[in-house]
């Protein structure tokens, strides 16, 4: 199982606010440095941790969420996002440091899922 994934980036706190966005998530912690200034932000996700952590750009190619919760606050948080491709079974968009992530429901058919009613 998965513990955590670390994410780089030059802004952990802005990361930490879209991600603090996504139903199902929560702030867990915060780390800073000597100096004041923030090293490092982890949200849960789940039973998973997301660690945003300051330095260089790097992350997975996709961060690929499965739809969990209400239905309805995911409907809220896509359509406050851009969405840059569809599938059958997710939906992808980016973060604020242009990383990719989705939402799936497979196997069954998002569209079926978030666009009925």
């Amino acid at each position: 199982m998965i513990h955590h994934i670390a994410i780089g980036t030059e802004n952990p706190q802005i990361l930490a606010e879209f991600y603090l966005k996504i139903p199902g998530t929560n702030l867990s912690k915060k780390f800073f440095y000597e100096s004041g200034k923030l090293r490092s932000v982890w949200i849960e996700c789940g039973s998973l941790l997301l660690m945003f952590e300051t330095g260089k750009k790097e992350a997975p190619k996709a961060l690929v969420l499965g739809l969990e919760g209400e239905i309805e606050s995911w409907k809220i948080f896509l359509e406050s996002t851009a969405i840059v491709q569809k599938t059958d079974f997710t939906y992808y968009f980016l973060d604020p440091d242009g990383n990719r992530l989705g939402l799936s429901t497979y196997p069954k058919n998002i569209r079926d899922i978030l666009e009925s009613g």
